[in-house]
């Protein structure tokens, strides 16, 4: 029979998945083809036909704007009606939370006993049981994220319901980021492991943006950044990881190049480009001698040992130590 699209009752759509290509697909063949399978409905108590099976086809009728829908009403009560869709999908098109979502609407709303709703799926009651304790520990704001396909059912129960149950606040704001940035499950896993560790900094860094989070992840597995440093603090001991293997490559090289046989021009030249390259060293020099005393105070004030005073003391200088100020011509070569 044909039914008012808009006096149906779809209680029952938030024990389903809504999937997006899915219904993007079907929206191109009824607007093509027309509605060609009837929904499945069943009529309450109070007169009003509730959406058993068919919730995708309803909501791409109203997107479609759509007055009226094929349906077939199954003249039974509501749980079994509910049961008999999952039996006729041999629970193969149910994910691990939708599977949950009935056996709570059933044993907890219906008020069937545990022993009826593992009968009616054909499970054992521990099977049942398990469901039931799934969604009953993730938290809700987590669940609804799954039920509007924002986020995976299997990422939601094998990464965040672990970190809910000792973090559930957490775990909160970390599903509202991973459903903004549409991550995969892989990536999830990888922000949730980082995210339990207890690291401040880490946690902080992946609420504010964890797309960002995981590229600097992956640079850091090449061994381009710590993610305990900030992106200048990176950017400064990566520098002073390249200065450091180019002054080792220089230094054998110029064992090659400078010799007893090197034209008088090209060592000129050499030379040259080493004092230059000595006055930049020089500028970094003065410039961390410079923030030495701001060190020794901080540890003065927090550390209070007299052995870190003078190991700061001696570190300054040694620093400041004056360069050899003789030029290149006077000295021996």
């Amino acid at each position: 029979m044909e039914l008012n699209l808009e006096a149906l009752d779809a209680r029952y759509a938030k024990l389903r998945v809504g999937q997006r290509r899915q219904e993007a697909r079907l929206l191109l063949s009824i607007q093509e083809h027309g509605q060609r399978n009837a929904i499945s409905v069943v009529k309450d108590g109070e007169g009003r036909y509730v959406v058993i099976d068919g919730h995708k086809r309803v909501r791409v009728l109203k997107r479609l704007k759509c007055d009226v829908v094929k349906a077939m009403v199954v003249e039974m009560p509501v749980g079994e009606a509910l049961v008999s869709v999952y039996q006729m999908a041999s629970g193969s098109g149910f994910n691990v939370l939708e599977e949950g979502w009935l056996v709570h609407e059933l044993h907890r709303v219906i008020g069937w006993e545990l022993g009826k709703v593992a009968v009616g799926m054909d499970r054992s009651k521990s099977w049942v049981s398990r469901r039931l304790g799934l969604v009953e520990s993730l938290p809700e704001s987590v669940q609804e994220k799954v039920q509007r396909g924002m986020l995976g059912a299997h990422a939601a129960v094998t990464y965040l319901l672990p970190l809910s149950r000792g973090n559930g606040s957490g775990c909160e704001k970390l599903a509202e980021k991973i459903g903004e940035a549409r991550l995969t499950s892989r990536e999830i896993g990888v922000l949730c492991r980082h995210y339990g560790l207890g690291r401040s900094q880490a946690a902080a860094k992946i609420l504010e943006d964890p797309v960002r989070f995981l590229k600097a992840l992956e640079r850091a597995k090449q061994g381009e950044q710590d993610l305990g440093l900030s992106d200048s603090e990176n950017r400064c001991l990566n520098n002073l990881g390249l200065v450091g293997n180019v002054c080792l490559g220089l230094a054998r090289l110029w064992r090659r190049v400078m010799n007893y046989d090197t034209p008088e021009g090209t060592r000129r030249k050499l030379l040259e480009a080493f004092q230059r390259s000595r006055e930049r060293w020089d500028d970094l020099e003065h410039a961390v001698a410079a923030t030495l005393p701001a060190v020794q105070k901080e540890a003065e004030e927090h550390a209070g040992s007299s052995d870190a005073d003078s190991d700061f003391e001696a570190a300054s200088t040694r620093t400041q130590q004056p360069q050899d100020s003789q030029g290149f011509e006077s000295q021996p070569q």
